[in-house]
C-alpha cells in the first residue's frame, strides 16, 4: 500500500507511514471525526487472496473486539471495503521496547536495569493474564511488540498470529515461518507444536532476561542455531553478566524459560506477582528445582558452541566429523586383516 502525507482515506488523514512488514504496511494518521491520532493497518492484497490469510485477519479483528486492556492497544474501528479492509488501530506515543534495548545494550549492568525489567514485566503479563482469562495466547510476544510511552505505561501489541482457544488450527503456509521469533520462541514452537499461554511466559521470560543481562539468553549466527539452542539447552544463570541482580529475580525469570512448560510458571498472574514480590519468593527451592532437571545442557563455551559458527560451517564440522569416523572404521577393518 502506498499513501502519501496527506492523502485522505474514508475520515482519516495520512501524516507518515510507520513501518512495512511481511504482512502489512502501517501508516500514522489523523482521525478527523474523532480529532485524534490513529495507526492504519493495511494488509497486504497479494496476501489476502488467500483463504488461510483471510482467516488470519478475521481472527485479529475478533482479537481485537474483544480485548479491552490499559496494557494493550486498543483496536477502534474496521475501514475499507471487504477487498480492501484495514484496521484502525490507537495510536501510542513511544518508542519499541527493541530500540530502549538497541540503545542500552553496551551500558554496564545496574539496578537501575532490573528496576525497568521488573516494571516492564510487570505490565505486559497483566495485560497478558487478562488475555489468556479471554483464552487467548499472543503466540509472537518479543520486544518489537511492545511500545513504551516517555511515561513507562508499557502497551502490547500485534495479535497477529495469537491463538484463541477453541478455534480450529490455520495452516499459514507462507506465513508459518513467521510464527514466533528465535529469539524468543519457546521450545514447543520450534517443535513445530501450537504453543499455550505458557509459550507466552517464555517468551516473556527471555525478555526480562535480554533487558537485566543486556544480551539474550542464546546468541549465534543463524536461526538454526538460536533454535538448536532453546531446545537442547538451559540458559546460564543471569548472575553470570550481572552480577548484581537479586537471586530472587534471577530464579523468577529462569523458571519462566524452563523447556518444559510444565516446569515454568503455569499463569502469568503468578509471573507477576512473583515479579511484584519477589521476596515472597523461595530461592532456594526454585534454584533446586532447576539444578534437579534432567535431559537439559547447560550453555556453556566448549564443544557445543560450535552451534553458534555460521550454518555451512556447523555442517561442513558435522560433515567432517562423520567422514573422519568412517575413515577410522575403513583403517581399523584393514589393519584386522593384515597379516601378522
Amino acid at each position: 500500500m502506498k499513501l502519501e502525507s496527506g492523502q485522505q482515506v474514508e475520515q482519516y488523514t495520512v501524516t507518515h507511514p510507520l513501518g512495512h512488514g511481511g504482512m502489512s504496511d502501517v501508516f500514522l494518521a489523523r482521525d478527523e471525526a474523532h480529532e485524534r491520532d490513529v495507526v492504519l493497518k493495511f494488509p497486504h492484497s497479494d496476501i489476502m487472496g488467500d483463504p488461510k490469510t483471510y482467516e488470519h485477519f478475521r481472527r485479529e479483528i475478533k482479537i481485537g473486539q474483544i480485548l479491552t486492556h490499559p496494557n494493550i492497544q486498543k483496536l477502534y474501528s474496521l475501514g475499507g471495503e471487504q477487498d480492501a479492509p484495514f484496521l484502525v488501530l490507537e495510536y501510542v506515543p513511544g518508542r519499541t521496547l527493541r530500540d530502549i534495548l538497541n540503545e542500552t545494550e553496551d551500558e554496564p549492568r545496574s539496578a537501575k536495569h532490573v528496576a525497568y525489567a521488573v516494571s516492564i514485566g510487570q505490565q505486559v503479563a497483566t495485560a497478558l493474564a487478562y488475555a489468556h482469562e479471554n483464552h487467548i495466547a499472543h503466540r509472537d510476544l518479543k520486544p518489537e511488540n511492545v511500545i513504551v510511552t516517555p511515561d513507562g505505561h508499557a502497551k502490547v501489541m500485534d495479535f497477529g498470529i495469537a491463538y484463541v482457544e477453541g478455534a480450529r488450527r490455520v495452516t499459514w503456509g507462507a506465513l508459518s515461518t513467521q510464527v514466533g521469533t528465535p529469539d524468543y520462541m519457546a521450545p514447543e514452537q520450534i517443535k513445530g507444536l501450537r504453543g499455550d499461554h505458557r509459550t507466552d511466559i517464555y517468551a516473556l521470560g527471555m525478555i526480562l532476561y535480554e533487558c537485566i543481562a543486556g544480551r539474550v539468553a542464546y546468541q549465534g549466527d543463524n536461526a538454526l542455531a538460536v533454535m538448536n539452542q532453546h531446545v537442547m539447552m538451559k540458559p546460564p544463570p543471569i548472575h553470570d553478566f550481572y552480577h548484581g541482580v537479586p537471586p530472587a529475580i534471577d530464579e523468577v525469570v529462569l523458571k519462566a524459560i524452563r523447556r518444559d512448560p510444565a516446569a515454568r510458571w503455569q499463569s502469568m498472574s503468578a509471573l507477576a506477582a512473583a515479579l511484584e514480590h519477589p521476596d515472597t519468593v523461595d530461592v532456594a527451592a526454585l534454584k533446586a528445582e532447576r539444578e534437579a532437571e534432567a535431559g537439559e545442557t547447560v550453555h556453556t563455551p566448549g564443544f557445543l558452541s560450535e552451534l553458534n559458527r555460521p550454518l555451512w560451517q556447523v555442517l561442513l564440522i558435522v560433515g567432517f566429523i562423520f567422514v573422519s569416523i568412517i575413515a577410522l572404521g575403513v583403517i581399523a577393518q584393514l589393519i584386522h586383516k593384515s597379516p601378522g
